[in-house]
This record gives structure tokens, C-alpha cells and sequence, in this order.
């Protein structure tokens, strides 16, 4: 099946004209759920915008009876006729997997919603010191974390804090949110950022067998009372990556394997080992707008991770802010102090051999930063994470065999590639 267009842009191609706009209506938020709703998620970086359309290949869709589910903002394209059941009888078969893992992935990652039975991010929250068990997919994005050594897991109150920003309708507004229009915040996020980067006073505690205890000292707990903290631990902005992993591992292991998951927010997962080409669009801002400079063709199965302070599709208007004055807030905190801040507009980072939440770890050192580190990008590909970036009309690729089309070029721009 053909996924790329060989015919030559002729001028950079907007992505459903979204741009970071100064406008925070209720009515983007009215769009946001209405889309949310419908199931309709416009994945502008993904690869499977500019599929041909044939038969066997299907968008999966989960069902819509039982509850909430993850599935609302994944596009799942999949491949029919890989084994010895009709394409009917598959679909039918994946459709009731993809649900029931879409809907567990809901559950066990949701940190706002309490669930019978069910030991959530919410639940793990209200029970510090407490031993409970929680689930697999959730143990081992905790392992995970612990691996990495990074403590951006615990920013629960800041996370908390950064989405009351992005809900500001006006720059008047962001005060009470904005540690650098306020220094009373700023102190706030800074009394936040001691506590979670300290192992003696937050730290999720892995006793095997999916047993986890979240320890939180005498101290943190009397103050978060006083402060009225109620998340110590959120994946928050970093919740898809993990949930990535786990469809993806879930999907191959029952033998499900010729498809692409993408999640709205830059989570890709291509799990296809069959040799198939697919292609990821290369994106720069241009102005306010995110335009589509180049596509990248390759080979799975690979994991992808892309980062950006601008937003590519409707559901992307509720992580970030623009000020009147340009300045743009997003999710990406420092665990230093509670600000956000990123190295680059937007960096893309794969491997055929990690998942999107092993990558995006070894990321957030080099894009949550003031400034790029050439030398910590690079000590990325030495480790086996290539890298995608533009830069003054530059594609930069750390893999040396990157092939790339549809390089722009005209109306006074000229794209190239930097190896």
C-alpha cells in the first residue's frame, strides 16, 4: 500500500488551519469536546494522513458502550489479512481488543476520576504509605521512571496548577498560574519542585509483583495538607507515551502487528516488522501556523516521540497558551523549578528498539532545557535515539540513512537537510 505522494508541494501545506491564537474562547473548548466526542482526531504529524485508500487497510474503532476510554485520542490504522481468519472476523476480533485495552489504559492512568476496584494514579494519590497493587502497564511505566532517574513523575502540583494556565481565557487571567508573571507562584513552584525532586520526601516504591507503595515524609504530607495538594505523582502531559507502550505491547502479543498507533500529542507507535514503507510528516512553525516542510520515509517497527510548543490539530489547543506578546506557555515543566520551558520548537526523536516512554524519558533532559545542548543530542543517537529537527529552514537528522521527500522549496523559503 502507497503511503507517500511523489508530486511536489507547491508551497508549504497548513495542517487544518490551526494556529496558537490569542483567543481562548469557551468556544475552542466547545470544538475540543465536540471532537473529542465524535472520535475524530486530526493527527497532522502522523503518518497515515496520505494513505491511498484500499480495502484492507482500516481505521479501528473502539466501542462506544462501557465507559470512557484512551481510544478517544489515539487513531489506530491497521492493516487487514494477515492470518488465517477472514478481514471480517479480524476486525471484529482487534476492534473488541483495541476497546478493552483502550479502556483499561483509561482507567489505570486517569489520575482525576476515582474507580471501584481499580488502583489509578487517582487512587495511589489518596493512600500515600500504603502498599497496593496496582496494574501491570502501570508498574512498569513506574519501573520505567525509576530506570531514567527522572523525577518529572512527581510534579503532580504543578501539572495540576499548568492546566488551570492553559484554561485561562485572557492574559489577565494567568497570574494566578504563571510563575514568571508572578513571583508569588513562582515561590509556589519552586517550594513544589524541592519537594519532587527529593527522594526522602516523594518516591514511588516498587515492591515486585505489581505491588507499589507511594512514600511521602511527615513533612510533605503536612505541608501538601496546609496547601491543599491532592496529586503527589501525574504523568500528565507524558500519559500517552506510557499508554502507547501499552496498547502497542498488548496488540503484538496477541498477534496483532501490521498497524500504526498515534496519539493526538506526538506518541507514535508503527508495530509492522513486515518491511511495509510508511512515511512521518516533518513539521516547523512558520509564523503562528504549523506547516507540514518535509516527510520522512521509513521502516518499522519504531516508536516515535515528537515534542513541540505549538499545536498541529484541535485537541492540541488545550496544552498550550500564547500570550498577546508571542511568549508561549506549554506543559513541558522543568523539574528544577517549576517552569516550562523547551530547548527547540519542536524535536522528534525514534528507535526501533525502545518505547515511547523510554524515549521520551531520555528526551526531556535535552527539550525541557533553556538551551540546546548539541552534545546531549548527539549523545542521544550514540545511544540509539536518532533525532529530527528544523532550524533556520534546516532539517537536522542524526541518521545518517533518513530518507526524505516533499522537501520544500519556493514563496521565498528553501528547505534542506543537515546530516
Amino acid at each position: 500500500m502507497k503511503r507517500t505522494s511523489k508530486g511536489g508541494l507547491p508551497r508549504p501545506q497548513p495542517v487544518e488551519s490551526i494556529e496558537l491564537n490569542n483567543e481562548h474562547t469557551g468556544r475552542r473548548l466547545a470544538l475540543m469536546l465536540l471532537f473529542l466526542a465524535a472520535g475524530l482526531i486530526f493527527l497532522g504529524y502522523a503518518v497515515m494522513q496520505m494513505l491511498t485508500p484500499q480495502s484492507e487497510w482500516i481505521t479501528v474503532e473502539a466501542g462506544t458502550g462501557g465507559g470512557a476510554s484512551s481510544a478517544s485520542e489515539f487513531e489506530f490504522f491497521y492493516r487487514l489479512g494477515g492470518g488465517e481468519a477472514s478481514p471480517t472476523a479480524e476486525r471484529r476480533a482487534l476492534s473488541a481488543l483495541y476497546t478493552e485495552l483502550s479502556r483499561n489504559a483509561f482507567e489505570v492512568f486517569h489520575n482525576q476520576l476515582a474507580l471501584e476496584g481499580v488502583n489509578n494514579l487517582y487512587a495511589i494519590n489518596r493512600h500515600p504509605n500504603e502498599e497496593l497493587t496496582v496494574d501491570g502497564a502501570l508498574y512498569e511505566a513506574f519501573a520505567a521512571v525509576e530506570r531514567s532517574g527522572n523525577r518529572a513523575l512527581y510534579l503532580g502540583p504543578v501539572y495540576d496548577r499548568y492546566s488551570g494556565l492553559f484554561s485561562c481565557e485572557d492574559d489577565s487571567l494567568l497570574a494566578d498560574f504563571d510563575p514568571r508573571l508572578s513571583t508569588e507562584v513562582a515561590r509556589e513552584y519552586q517550594e513544589y519542585a524541592a519537594f519532587a525532586n527529593d527522594p526522602r520526601a516523594v518516591r514511588v516504591e516498587l515492591l515486585g509483583e505489581n505491588r507499589i507503595r507511594l512514600f511521602v515524609s511527615g513533612e510533605y504530607l503536612e505541608y501538601a495538607g496546609r496547601e491543599g495538594i491532592e496529586s503527589f505523582i501525574d504523568f500528565a502531559w507524558m500519559r500517552n507515551a506510557f499508554i502507547a507502550d501499552y496498547l502497542a505491547e498488548e496488540l503484538a502479543a496477541k498477534g496483532f502487528t501490521r498497524g500504526v498507533l498515534a496519539s493526538y500529542d506526538g506518541f507514535v507507535r508503527c508495530l509492522d516488522g513486515s518491511g511495509e514503507a510508511y512515511s512521518y510528516q516533518v513539521f516547523d512553525l512558520v509564523g503562528s501556523a504549523a506547516y507540514i516542510v518535509a516527510v520522512m520515509e521509513y521502516q518499522g517497527p519504531r516508536s516515535m516521540v515528537n515534542l513541540r510548543d505549538y499545536p498541529i490539530n484541535l485537541l492540541d489547543q488545550a496544552r498550550f497558551y500564547r500570550l498577546r506578546t508571542g511568549e508561549v506557555r506549554t506543559p513541558y515543566v522543568d523539574t528544577a523549578d517549576g517552569v516550562c520551558r523547551n530547548a527547540l520548537s519542536s524535536l522528534t526523536c525514534y528507535a526501533g528498539d525502545k518505547g515511547c516512554g523510554e524515549i521520551l524519558l531520555e528526551m526531556l533532559p535535552v527539550y525541557i532545557a533553556g538551551e540546546l545542548r548539541e552534545e546531549a543530542l548527539e549523545a542521544l543517537a550514540e545511544e540509539g535515539t536518532d533525532f529530527v529537527y528544523c532550524e533556520d529552514q534546516v532539517i537536522h537528522a542524526s541518521e545518517e540513512a533518513a530518507a526524505f521527500s516533499q522537501i520544500y522549496e519556493g514563496g521565498g523559503m528553501r528547505y534542506t537537510v543537515a546530516r
